[in-house]
């Protein structure tokens, strides 16, 4: 027998017209009823435009327990099968366990590692420190020892050495502890040796020049480690010019107290050794207590999501790229500052780890190096007896100074910025060619329902000025511990979840910013766009947030870009894109959204998306993430219309994101001409229609249009025009959200009343 009920008039092809969903997506979700739902698109401003396929034939097939889960709630992360995330109390015998489960104490039976020894064996110095166990240290040295040799073969084979990274930051870290531990003298003829043909043989960037300046990732560990040097043996002939070199590398630091690099890939190299040794260097806790330097702790809490998770951003190395960095860093200053909001984001970051351990045990980088060393150095740092507390559950946005990328070999140019160059020409360049101006601009934007398992959270691009260019871009969208969207590892252009302008005849010329030094994303000198951004409107209420960022001469080009968010909480995100046209020429106008999967629910100006599996290690491994959609939803246009991209045949880097959706406007505005553009972005339970018999012909049942549309029947515009935007939206039946965009304060109707609020949301009771 087929269950097979006829459509309530709930679900009648009028009801859907309404919404603007077109015939060929209700062919696709109900075929049992494709006839009688067919809808005749325009209703509402519906377009009538086809959707574009722009890729390659694919077949759509989802997992199929992505569907074995109901709706979602409040309730649903206290179910295991659904939510893998631990919400368990952390302390640091969780970090040892965690190295227990991982087998990373048995390195201590193959002491000797060659160049990877002192990456890899943290763990084996905290079971050192731990039980005072002389196998354990006696390990250690046989490892730095083989080290010390193979780092001499490569001096002999290449003329120097690389390693400049995990090195310097860990080996002070096994001298410190094996002397304490009775297993070494201050004096110890070997590690003299080690440490002094370390320092006199390192070059950071693999080529002749040494002795870099700038406090970046490469400056920061050869300055610290010659400092150590000078300080340990002060009798070496190169003594004097080191601890020089060492101050001065230390105060291109923190004259700025700031990171260059925008990103979850490089950012740690400034910090890394001056957390781990910095002690040891400057005889105090002044690197991670300074209060110039908690700008730089609260931007590592409070860009943490709920679940734990770190959206990557800039050049990074995948999916929660440096989250074991963060993890250690953020227990560090815990204990040195006593401030328990750092370790209460430490210990999501930790929880977050624990729910991708498989994953992370299944590959020898992440298990080794990414995330192991950083739980051992973890629980070297940690102190269980500073409590965590829960940081501010609101949303907000930071700032951060502006970085600048300028010719490196310019030996001119580094006295002038950074004074007192060596007047060797192989020395006192300036490292990775960055340059902290000194001018702050907006950073991020964070936009969270809470701290809560599963809250909502939004993480949102807002400097002009760093590689790639995306002021105004969605870098993370999380719900339910899951994942939505995640961007391209990238040093160059890379548009993420904006909206793109391109210059179709490429007649317009770029406007360049007026320090002909600095170099643009593509490092051609002279060329760096002149892009400037600010946040002109922030309210933070309990039932939402509104913001607003404008970004001048966006991606270099003669137009305005603005972005305004209403993030109701633990709900729905609706952001609306507007550009004003400061010269006319023929242009390419799209928002986009970058996802894996698109379909199978997908209509004119909507369609339902998901991540599935992330993808970590630059590609190499993927990482779970909860079944949970996301309605990504634009306002209907007549003379816009919806593209399916295969991101991929544009861009190989597209690998761990690799499907676009694009509304694409085509036209030639005139000067002063403004476009709008209104979305939707709604996390929800996934679906498909059920079938209820096994008999040949069995047809669909036919459920909620709500569920059945993604809920994009769910939204109607009210208005949407370049003055103002008001849309009602009822994602469940019976509860209805009124938002409003009108940034000029005009008056306008919502909900059977008038406001002049610039952004308001509204619940009907």
């Amino acid at each position: 027998m087929t269950l097979n009920p006829e459509p309530s008039p709930r679900y009648s092809a009028a009801r859907f017209a309404a919404a603007g969903i077109a015939a060929v997506c209700l062919t696709v979700l109900c075929p049992s009823h494709g006839a009688e739902l067919s809808a005749t698109p325009g209703s509402a401003g519906a377009s009538t435009n086809a959707v574009e396929r722009v890729a390659p034939p694919t077949i759509y097939s989802p997992p199929v327990d992505r569907f074995r889960f109901g709706a979602y709630g409040p309730g649903v992360v206290s179910n295991p099968a659904f939510y893998p995330i631990p919400q368990d109390a952390v302390t640091r015998d969780t970090y040892l366990r965690w190295m227990e489960e991982m087998d990373l104490f048995r390195l201590v039976d193959t002491p000797k590692a060659g160049l990877s020894g002192p990456q890899r064996f943290l763990p084996v110095l905290v079971k050192y420190v731990q039980t005072g166990e002389r196998r354990q240290g006696e390990a250690l040295i046989t490892m730095l020892q083989d080290w010390h040799r193979a780092m001499r073969e490569e001096v002999a084979q290449r003329g120097w050495t690389e390693q400049f990274i995990e090195e310097p930051c860990f080996i002070p870290l096994y001298r410190k502890h094996l002397i304490a531990g009775g297993l070494m003298k201050e004096d110890e003829a070997w590690f003299r040796d080690l440490w002094l043909d370390y320092c006199r043989n390192i070059h950071v960037w693999g080529s002749k020049p040494t002795e870099w300046r700038g406090g970046c990732h490469r400056s920061m560990p050869e300055a610290l480690m010659k400092g150590l040097a000078a300080k340990w043996y002060p009798d070496v002939p190169e003594a004097a010019h080191w601890r020089r070199y060492a101050e001065l590398g230390f105060n291109d630091f923190w004259r700025n107290k700031e990171v260059q690099q925008n990103d979850t890939g490089y950012f740690p190299g400034p910090i890394f050794m001056l957390l781990t040794c910095g002690d040891q260097y400057l005889g105090d806790d002044r690197a991670a207590t300074d209060p110039g330097m908690q700008r730089l702790w609260k931007r590592l809490t409070v860009e943490v999501t709920p679940d734990g998770a770190v959206n990557p951003y800039g050049p990074n190395g995948g999916w929660n790229s440096t989250a074991g960095f963060r993890l250690f860093a953020l227990e560090l200053v815990a204990a040195r500052t006593r401030n328990g909001e750092y370790r209460f984001a430490a210990h999501r970051v930790m929880n977050y780890l624990r729910s991708q351990s498989k994953a992370i045990q299944g590959d020898g980088f992440l298990r080794d190096r990414e995330v192991g060393q950083h739980v051992a150095l973890a629980w070297l740092f940690a102190d269980d007896s500073v409590k965590p507390v829960m940081p501010d559950a609101g949303s907000l946005w930071n700032r951060r100074l502006e970085a600048a990328r300028i010719p490196h070999t310019d030996k001119a140019v580094a006295e002038r910025l950074f004074g007192s160059p060596d007047p060797d020409p192989d020395k006192g360049h300036i490292c990775c060619s960055w340059w902290l101006t000194g001018r702050e601009f907006p950073d991020k934007l964070v936009l969270r329902s809470g701290w809560n398992p599963g809250d909502f959270f939004a993480l949102v691009e807002l400097h002009p000025t760093s590689v790639p260019y995306n002021a105004g871009a969605i870098l993370g969208l999380n719900r339910f511990g899951a994942v939505f969207t995640q961007v391209v590892t990238s040093k160059g252009d890379s548009p993420e979840n904006r909206l793109m302008v391109v210059d179709v005849d490429r007649t317009t010329r770029r406007r360049i910013h007026p320090d002909r030094l600095r170099f643009d994303e593509e490092w051609r000198p002279g060329k760096m766009p002149d892009i400037e951004s600010e946040v002109s409107f922030f309210e933070e209420r309990a039932d939402a947030t509104f913001a607003r960022v404008r970004v001048k001469n966006v991606d270099g080009m003669p137009a305005v870009y603005e972005r305004e968010f209403v993030f109701v909480k633990n709900g729905f995100l609706a952001t609306r894109e507007t550009v004003t046209f400061e010269e006319s020429f023929k242009a390419r106008v799209s928002p986009i959204w970058n996802t894996r999967n698109i379909g199978s629910q997908v209509g004119t100006h909507w369609a339902n998306t998901f991540m599935g599996s992330l993808v970590a290690n630059n590609g190499q491994v993927e990482m779970p993430s909860p079944p949970v959609d996301l309605l990504v939803w634009f306002a209907p246009r007549p003379e816009c219309r919806l593209q399916v991209v295969d991101r991929l045949a544009e861009d190989p880097r597209a690998i761990a994101c690799g499907a676009q959706l694009r509304y694409v406007w085509d036209g030639t505005p005139k000067v002063g001409d403004r476009l709008v553009f209104t979305q939707v972005y709604y996390p929800h339970a996934p679906y498909r229609p059920s079938i209820h018999s096994n008999h040949a012909g069995a047809k669909a049942s036919y459920a909620d249009t709500l569920q059945a549309t993604a809920h994009a029947s769910g939204i109607r515009v009210i208005r949407d025009d370049p003055d103002a935007t008001v849309l009602r939206i009822e994602m469940s039946l019976g509860v209805v959200d009124w938002v409003v965009f009108n940034p000029d304060g005009n008056e306008v109707e919502v909900a059977g009343r008038r406001t002049q609020k610039p952004y308001d949301h509204v619940r009907e009771p």
